[in-house]
């Protein structure tokens, strides 16, 4: 059984990524992981040791309280959008929040990640911004980032972008599970700066995936993340799939412009798949 881990701060924008959450469970036969993490305030000053200790013990009490209020909440979002059924886990901890994800990534198994890319825990400036890339290598899992205010409407035309590497196809074979499951597509998008391309490897491709739900599109760009917005737009993508492979091309992909632009006019969550 697949594994998901689910972050969450329990805000508007963590609650719409958890239905990704559940429906990608449900397509995958996965259970998720539902963590929590949260930090004790520092304190400075004259207190006593034991003053605190009961402020930190009453912060613990507090968010354990918060903690266990939020999980009907959680399972009722499930229920009304029947996926209820979905084997759910729920994990509280204290701590540094990446380093947290990074163990229960390893302790657990942890197959990928779905998150909200904004909230109360700063969540945005780990999946988008400066930090995206040290994210997802130190992570070393997919992460499917869901952009604030994405209506969750399903998972049926699925994006993809690839350089026909032999190592995208256990990503797209992943992708087309998905993509089965919910009655879908995948396109499958190459750019090329100068229109040149292995046409071999493309027929190869198209011969392999011939009997899945996949097709192909070869445009001619020199600016890679302008033709991947186009796609997004003109395909009406409800999820965008990339590997992160080329460190070049994820310093454009990610660039302040780039996700300013996809966060205002195509709203598309992202799945980023880590090359092994």
């Amino acid at each position: 059984m697949r594994k998901i881990l689910f972050p969450t701060d329990f805000s508007e924008t963590a609650n719409n990524a958890f239905l990704y959450a559940l429906s990608l469970a449900e397509s995958q036969d996965a259970i998720v992981y539902i963590l929590h993490v949260y930090e004790l305030p520092i304190i400075n000053g004259g207190l006593s040791a034991g003053l605190i200790q009961n402020v930190y013990d009453t912060v613990k009490l507090g968010q354990f309280e918060n903690f266990k209020d939020n999980i009907p909440q959680l399972r009722k979002i499930a229920d009304n959008h029947g996926l209820g059924h979905i084997n759910m886990k729920f994990i509280l901890e204290e701590g540094n929040f990446l380093y947290l994800m990074r163990e229960t990534i390893e302790e657990e198994k942890i197959d990928f990640v779905v998150m909200g890319t904004t909230g109360n825990t700063g969540l945005e400036k780990i999946i988008f911004g400066s930090n995206t890339i040290n994210a997802i290598t130190s992570l070393k899992v997919p992460i499917l980032s869901v952009p604030n205010h994405i209506e969750f409407k399903g998972i049926k035309n699925i994006g993809f972008t690839t350089v026909f590497d032999e190592k995208d196809k256990e990503s797209l074979y992943y992708l087309t599970e998905v993509a089965n499951r919910h009655n879908g597509n995948i396109k499958c998008l190459h750019v090329t700066k100068d229109g040149k391309y292995n046409e071999n490897a493309l027929e190869n491709w198209k011969t392999e995936f011939k009997d899945e739900p996949v097709n192909f599109k070869v445009v001619k760009n020199p600016e890679p993340a302008d033709a991947v917005l186009e796609f997004i737009e003109t395909e009406k993508l409800d999820v965008l799939a990339v590997v992160s492979r080329n460190k070049g091309f994820f310093d454009k992909l990610f660039s302040p412009g780039f996700t300013k632009k996809i966060a205002s006019k195509n709203k598309v969550p992202l799945f980023v798949f880590h090359q092994k």
